[in-house]
């Protein structure tokens, strides 16, 4: 097998007015694959910034890092009212359609990462569905190298109890200054990696032992990335031959990072998470019953479809 890097992304950053700035990184931002995931938004978040909105076809999951403070609230048209707290995770099964808003409840600084993630064609269909995985509820792996909680998947025998539709690992972790911890990367898996806070270092091995290095090329080294802090990069393994492993590395600086993997989803990218002609009666279901369960005026739940089919 072999892994293949990225080049280091800065990602975009724009605000929402006054109560929110967000760095964005695309799918096609990744010359090698970010796939199963479509986009990421990490985000700092002081007020009310999104209205009503509507998702289809895609898992969204909100990621609220443990230097949050403050409550986010959750309203779906599932009529589920969740508080999502510092460490949490709140997944959204979009199905084929939901329509929600995410703000603070009241004084918050919230911080953390949106992560949109593509689905295969036969689950994009499915009813739509929410779940709370609260921080206490994440195995932490402490050792001399850190602190890793393991959000979803499953990483150095220890389990997340998070269901999700397709497999998926994701790691939010702390990297003491000079410290590596190695993360296995299956064949026709990829993986995205966020510098949340330091200096990350990633080396990749095409196998756990006994791989070559890539040849070295003008310019650098393949197999090495230096990702400062708010960038990003994604690996891409080749579906043939052996497990592959990411060297993450912390430098002279704690370093925090956000890992996310999974099989890629073998779909398009223009188009994903967009109402097709088939899915807006349905997405125009989630609304209103956003809007009746929110108590918002009709009006709102029309402009956001509106919003999302433009």
């Amino acid at each position: 097998m072999t892994l293949h890097l990225s080049a280091v992304v800065a990602g975009s950053n724009k605000s929402v007015g006054d109560a929110c700035s967000i760095r964005q990184f695309r799918h096609s931002d990744f010359s090698k694959g970010m796939s199963p995931l479509v986009m990421v938004d990490h985000f700092v978040m002081t007020g009310p910034a999104f209205g009503p909105h509507p998702h289809t076809g895609i898992a969204a999951a909100t990621l609220l890092l443990e230097d949050s403070t403050g409550v986010m609230q959750s309203l779906d048209s599932t009529e589920a009212n969740r508080e999502i707290r510092a460490g949490d995770l709140h997944w959204t099964q979009a199905g084929r359609g939901i329509a929600h808003v995410q703000r603070p409840a009241g004084e918050a600084r919230l911080h953390g990462l949106q992560i949109f993630i593509d689905l295969p064609q036969h689950l994009k269909s499915l009813p739509a569905s929410t779940s709370l995985l609260r921080a206490w509820e994440m195995p932490v792996i402490q050792t001399v190298s850190g602190r890793i909680r393991v959000v979803a998947g499953s990483y150095e025998g220890w389990e997340s109890p998070l269901q999700t539709p397709e497999p998926l690992l994701m790691l939010d972790g702390w990297l003491r200054p000079g410290a590596t911890t190695l993360v296995p990367v299956p064949p026709g898996w990829n993986a995205w990696f966020f510098a949340v806070q330091g200096d990350l270092g990633v080396r990749a091995r095409h196998r756990r032992k006994g791989a070559a290095p890539l040849p070295k090329v003008a310019g650098g080294d393949p197999d090495f990335a230096v990702l400062p802090a708010g960038s990003a990069a994604a690996a891409s393994a080749t579906p043939d031959g052996e497990e592959g492993v990411l060297v993450l590395m912390a430098g002279k600086t704690p370093a925090h990072f956000v890992l996310i993997a999974g099989p890629a989803v073998d779909a398009p990218a223009a188009g994903r998470n967009a109402p097709t002609r088939d899915g807006r009666q349905a997405l125009a279901e989630a609304l209103a019953a956003y809007g009746s369960a929110a108590g918002h005026a009709e009006a709102d739940a029309d402009a956001a479809l509106q919003d999302a089919a433009a």
